[in-house]
């Protein structure tokens, strides 16, 4: 894992504070689909979730701060375990590790989904789609009214 990464365009000095079978100590929770271990940046693979400062609009037309309510809901699921298990799928042109992490059982990105906090990020990965489908069909999170796409939101903002 750590070549990988080195090659990735990671220095050495940053070496992930994690060892080779994936156990990351999150050091801080950034915002629904973000963390931080150490000096290094976790964005959560398949899944974009609404920025801090993002509101969104429920059936009765109140606004509630869904990034915010997203970044909680991240915490929640983090505290779950002492560490994560997470594996690297890439790293992004910011230079964030894109992870697939679970907090024990639970598979941190697909929990966000289920509970409507995130969306499935189809432009690169299906694998949250039925999640999303889920949390769509019983109005969970986001969908119990009207949002705009995380990735729509920063666009405009």
């Amino acid at each position: 894992l750590i070549p990988g990464l080195l090659m990735g365009g990671i220095a050495a000095a940053d070496t992930p504070p994690f060892d080779i079978d994936g156990a990351v100590t999150v050091t801080r929770i950034v915002d629904g689909d973000s963390l931080k271990s150490g000096k290094l940046s976790i964005r959560l693979f398949g899944i974009d979730a609404p920025e801090g400062r993002q509101n969104c609009t429920r059936a009765d037309g109140s606004e509630w701060t869904c990034g915010k309510a997203a970044t909680s809901a991240m915490a929640d699921i983090v505290a779950q375990a002492a560490q994560l298990d997470c594996t690297l799928i890439d790293v992004d042109r910011y230079g964030r590790l894109v992870m697939r992490c679970l907090a024990g059982d639970t598979d941190i990105a697909e929990a966000l989904v289920e509970r409507g906090l995130a969306v499935a990020y189809r432009r690169y990965s299906k694998d949250y789609v039925s999640a999303e489908s889920v949390a769509e069909r019983n109005a969970r999170g986001m969908w119990q009214g009207r949002f705009d796409m995380p990735w729509d939101w920063r666009r405009k903002n």
